[in-house]
């Protein structure tokens, strides 16, 4: 029996949206609420629970085909276990089976940066491709490989972590202990990290306007704010970042020859500086012959997580099912 709905889970290190979607990929109910990150694993998991009982109103049980959910971690996706998370206490925690046990759904877990380009792919800017690769800019830096109609998990389920390709051996230390990767220099802490420092050093910036003065309340969102008015620091900070998002990807196109890259989250959808400046560094540094890669934003906005997990939620169902 092909079930008329699937419920999606976004996991991030800020909020958590879910969504009740229908097979065409309309979302009929959405919830969205902080991710309780410093209350420990147990809330998040409460939340996400919450969550989903709050899309449930109004449907049967019987019409919902499952639970897929993206989380912001490193997935061994044919145990279906959280092996390692920078952003959330989560690792080692059986999530899958404390939401199991509660929603009495089948629930399948995957990377989130997988999840958004499952999205992309069934309803989104990659609709018609089939090979490209999703880059996630949020709070982390996340991606997905599709390749060949299909994502490309690797051995384990653990592929796709565009956002710790190394591009500076001594860079600056990455929240997951390394130094120099792209999440070092593009996520959403390194952004408020750069634009602090330099609001006390451009005179007529905006950025400390902004922040009503405080240094310290300088977000993310007001340096794109700013760059997308034209100020000076906003402008620097956010061109800085869509550079060592280029250089991330010339590697990236010369290894894999993509016919897109799509660009999501909600640091990559919101600046379109960042999205010239690394095809502009696609255009001068990658390989001849690969150079025709389009560098395109995500379409499905906030929602790609949301429509992709619940998108591998009937994936799963339907394999289950023998349909197809």
């Amino acid at each position: 029996m092909r079930s008329a709905y699937a419920i999606g889970l976004d996991v991030g290190g800020t909020r958590i949206a879910a969504g009740l979607m229908e097979r065409k990929g309309r979302i009929v109910h959405e919830s969205k609420v902080s991710t309780p990150k410093e209350a420990g694993p147990f809330a998040i998991v409460d939340a996400m629970i919450a969550a989903i009982g709050d899309v449930m109103a109004g449907v049967q049980p019987s019409e919902v085909a499952g639970v897929g959910i993206g989380l912001p971690a490193q997935i061994d996706f044919a145990h279906q276990s959280v092996e390692y998370c920078t952003n959330l206490p989560i690792a080692g925690l059986d999530v899958r089976g404390l939401i199991m046990s509660r929603v009495k759904f089948p629930v399948t877990m995957d990377n989130d940066g997988h999840t958004a380009a499952f999205g992309e792919s069934c309803f989104g800017a990659a609709k018609s491709l089939r090979d490209f690769v999703m880059i996630t800019l949020g709070t982390g830096v996340g991606g997905g490989l599709f390749l060949e109609g299909r994502i490309n998990r690797g051995s384990r389920g653990f592929g796709g972590e565009v956002g710790h390709v190394v591009l500076e051996v001594s860079g600056p230390p990455c929240p997951c202990g390394g130094r120099g990767h792209l999440e070092s220099y593009a996520g959403r802490p390194a952004i408020i990290r750069e634009a602090r420092e330099a609001a006390g050093t451009y005179r007529g910036s905006s950025l400390a306007r902004r922040a009503g003065g405080d240094i310290e309340a300088i977000t993310a969102e007001m340096v794109v704010e700013a760059a997308n008015a034209g100020d000076k620091a906003g402008v620097e900070i956010m061109g800085r970042v869509g550079d060592m998002l280029g250089e991330a990807l010339v590697g990236l196109v010369n290894v894999l020859n993509p016919q897109a890259i799509v660009v999501g989250g909600g640091i990559g959808e919101s600046c379109p500086l960042v999205i010239e400046r690394a095809a502009a560094r696609i255009q001068d540094e990658a390989l001849a012959g690969r150079r025709d890669v389009r560098v395109v934003p995500a379409l499905l906005g906030n929602d790609a997580g949301v429509a992709g997990a619940a998108a591998l939620a009937f994936e799963d169902h339907d394999s289950r099912e023998g349909l197809h």
